[in-house]
C-alpha cells in the first residue's frame, strides 16, 4: 500500500508538474511577463502538494461507481481549492472573479492532461500484458499438446 501510494505520487507530481509548467509557459508567453527563480520551486511544490491528495485517492479501492465518481468530483474540488489558495499565497496573481474563472480552466487542462497520461500509460501496460498472457497461454497450450 505505502509502496503504491509512492509510485502513484512520484507519478502525479511528474505529470502535475509538467502540466503546471505548461500552463505557466502558456500564461507568461501570452501576457509578456517575465518569471522569477523561485517561481520554478514554487511551482515543484505546488506540483508535490496537489500530486498528494491525488495519489492517496488511487489508493482507495472503491467498488461503487458511484461512490467513485463522488471522490473524484471532490477530488477536483480539493485540488482546485488547493491550487487558489497556493496562487494567492505564492502571490502569482490576486483573487478576482476572473483569476478564480482562468484558474478554474488552468486545473481542468491540468486535470485532463494528467488523465489522458495516465489512460495512455495503463492502456499500454494493459496491451502489454495481454500480449504475455497471450504468449504463455499459447506456449502452455503447445506444451500441455507435446506432452499428450
Amino acid at each position: 500500500m505505502i509502496k503504491e501510494f509512492l509510485i502513484s505520487l512520484l507519478h502525479y507530481f511528474v505529470d502535475i508538474t509538467t502540466a503546471v509548467l505548461i500552463a505557466a509557459a502558456i500564461f507568461l508567453t501570452v501576457s509578456g511577463k517575465q518569471i522569477d527563480s523561485a517561481i520554478l520551486w514554487q511551482i515543484l511544490l505546488s506540483g508535490l502538494i496537489t500530486a498528494l491528495p491525488s495519489a492517496a485517492l488511487i489508493c482507495l479501492d472503491t467498488k461503487s461507481v458511484r461512490l467513485s465518481w463522488i471522490l473524484w468530483i471532490a477530488h477536483f474540488l480539493v485540488i482546485y481549492a488547493i491550487t487558489l489558495l497556493m496562487l494567492h499565497m505564492f502571490g502569482w496573481c490576486s483573487l478576482t472573479p476572473l483569476s478564480v474563472l482562468l484558474t478554474f480552466f488552468a486545473v481542468v487542462f491540468i486535470y485532463l492532461f494528467t488523465c489522458l497520461v495516465h489512460y495512455l500509460i495503463d492502456k499500454k501496460h494493459t496491451t502489454l500484458m495481454n500480449q504475455q498472457l497471450k504468449k504463455r497461454y499459447l506456449q502452455s497450450e503447445q506444451t500441455s499438446k507435446e506432452t499428450v
